[in-house]
């Protein structure tokens, strides 16, 4: 029961606000939560129909002294199924967590990151620290709160510095976002570069007030996507932020005064968070690590080691400690004995102004494994090819480079990167 007290020592002096707009619930509301205790630890699957509906239930759940795992109804009634399997044969070790978030799995089952009470006021302490907010009123969040980064970072974030929530539950229309943060007042936004770059492409045609201050996390923003962003948003505070559902979820964090001069670093790491590279890949220690998968103690122990979590994020660092993600271990493409990460691929193409989107994926036939590249904009694909060889080496060039309209997306707007087979 820790978190909810610490929950509510945060949120005290906030009892007359509103805390969640749609419903009209105010601090005092929330401050009655929890009334009625469970007798004994369980899992409890939250799947609400709204965003704010979901928000309701973890808090409730938090309150009540159970374990929340959240599921989000855009990943279908499959994804849904199988974490409830899951939860359905977990009832020993839970009497310290607060959370089990479902990630996606390599085999097809999502894999449970059993999250501590300890862990996320932690996480909250460290964010807290760096993350300000104090003239700001409000905050939109737009992510399923499936999503340890939405939770903490946002919602939790939000509870105990008095803002008032505002949830986007419309679908994704890039100049209707726009209307609706200016419509509310909305002063804290948090989304992937993706979707902020779809904003700041819309904000051209639409000049809306922008909030005041953003942070941008799940993918890695490209330094020409920064200062497209940094350019549309003059006003706005951005801070470039990482973290993993294995650690709460924040870990590093790149500050607004860094912001406009480089976007594409993840800055240093935030208070009480120890890292370092090893062999390339970013390891993180503190309070803020899971305490490991539920029901598979083989998958945890090669994932926390020595107390250090081994992130499987390929990264370097600069001369002035600020950190940089270069890609995916297991997203890692290997050519003719180079390791490939899509993510400089795509960095490369987007310093093209006639470049959008891009994706770069490896593709297995039964030649071999080669690379590919979808890309929305204006410029060919002949082009383009000519622009890659420019500034890549050759074994780096995508065999195959296609055009495209659209890409398939995560409920939060995340483009979904596969590895695709044909054999």
């Amino acid at each position: 029961m820790r978190l909810w007290e610490f929950l509510k020592a945060r949120m005290e002096p906030f009892k007359e606000r509103i805390a969640f707009y749609g419903a009209k619930l105010t601090y005092a509301d929330l401050l009655r939560f929890g009334e009625t205790k469970v007798s004994r630890k369980k899992i409890r699957l939250i799947v609400g129909r709204t965003h704010e509906e979901t928000a309701v239930e973890i808090l409730k759940c938090i309150a009540e002294g159970d374990v929340a795992a959240p599921a989000a109804i855009e990943y279908g009634e499959r994804h849904i199924e199988k974490i409830r399997e899951a939860i359905t044969s977990a009832k020993d070790g839970l009497d310290d967590l607060a959370f089990v978030m479902f990630t996606s799995g390599t085999t097809g089952y999502p894999k449970g990151v059993m999250l501590t009470e300890e862990n996320i006021i932690s996480n909250l302490e460290s964010i807290s620290a760096y993350f300000r907010v104090e003239n700001c009123r409000s905050i939109c969040i737009a992510r399923p709160l499936a999503h340890i980064s939405a939770i903490t970072g946002e919602l939790l974030f939000a509870l105990i510095t008095g803002l008032t929530v505002c949830f986007y539950e419309d679908r994704f229309m890039p100049k209707r976002v726009l209307g609706y943060l200016k419509e509310n007042g909305i002063d804290v936004f948090c989304a992937t570069p993706t979707y902020i770059k779809a904003l700041a492409n819309a904000q051209a045609q639409c000049d809306n007030r922008f909030p005041k201050v953003v942070a941008i996390s799940g993918e890695n923003l490209s330094e020409q996507d920064g200062k497209t962003i940094r350019n549309a948003f003059p006003d706005a505070e951005f801070y470039n932020v990482y973290g993993l559902t294995e650690h709460s979820p924040r870990a590093l964090a790149l500050l607004p005064s860094d912001f406009a001069h480089n976007p594409h670093s993840v800055g240093k790491p935030i208070q009480g968070v120890e890292a370092k590279i090893e062999n390339g890949e970013l390891l993180l220690r503190s309070q803020s690590v899971m305490k490991g998968y539920l029901s598979n103690e083989k998958a945890t122990e090669q994932k926390i080691k020595g107390g250090w979590l081994y992130t499987g994020d390929m990264a370097h660092m600069d001369t002035k400690g600020n950190f940089y993600i270069d890609g995916r271990r297991d997203g890692m493409m290997i050519r003719a004995g180079i390791n490939v990460y899509p993510e400089e691929i795509e960095s490369v193409a987007k310093r093209l102004d006639s470049i959008d989107e891009c994706v770069a994926y490896g593709k297995t036939t039964k030649a071999g494994s080669i690379i590919c590249l979808n890309y929305s904009g204006t410029v060919e694909p002949v082009a383009l090819r000519r622009w890659l060889l420019q500034e890549l080496e050759p074994m780096k060039v995508p065999a195959i480079i296609e055009k495209r309209q659209e890409f398939p997306r995560t409920p939060s707007g995340k483009i979904i990167r596969q590895w695709k087979r044909n054999f």
